[in-house]
C-alpha cells in the first residue's frame, strides 16, 4: 500500500511541475527554433560535440529540426552537461529548468499509464 501512496506523491509532483513547464518551455522552444538562429548556434556552441557541421548544414537549421534538436538536448542535459563550455549560470538555469520540464513530463505520463495497467 506504500508503493501506491508514494507513486501518487511523485506522480502529483511531477505533474505539477509539468503543468507549470508547459507554458513557458512552449515559448521558449518557439523562441528558440522560429527567431533568430543565433540562439541554437549559441546552445549548439556549448552542447555538440561538433558544432560547425551542424551550422554549416542548411537543412539543420530549418525551424523543425532546431525544435526537434533543442528537445534532444533538454532530454540529453543531465548526460551531457559535463560538455558544457560556458560558465554562465543564467545558461545552465534554462537549460535544468527546461530538463526537468521535458522529464517531469515523461514521468507524469508514464506512471500515470502504470496506474492503469
Amino acid at each position: 500500500m506504500h508503493i501506491e501512496e508514494l507513486k501518487v506523491v511523485v506522480s502529483g509532483v511531477f505533474s505539477i511541475y509539468a503543468i507549470l513547464w508547459v507554458i513557458p518551455g512552449t515559448i521558449m522552444s518557439a523562441i528558440v527554433s522560429l527567431g533568430d538562429p543565433k540562439r541554437i548556434a549559441f546552445i549548439d556552441e556549448r552542447l555538440s560535440k561538433d558544432h560547425k557541421k551542424l551550422q554549416e548544414n542548411w537543412s539543420s537549421m530549418l525551424f523543425s529540426n532546431i525544435a526537434t534538436r533543442l528537445f534532444g538536448y533538454w532530454l540529453a542535459y543531465p548526460l551531457i552537461c559535463h560538455r558544457v563550455k560556458t560558465s554562465s549560470k543564467k545558461f545552465k538555469l534554462f537549460m535544468w529548468f527546461n530538463t526537468l520540464g521535458i522529464w517531469s513530463c515523461i514521468g507524469a505520463l508514464t506512471l500515470s499509464l502504470i496506474g492503469k495497467a
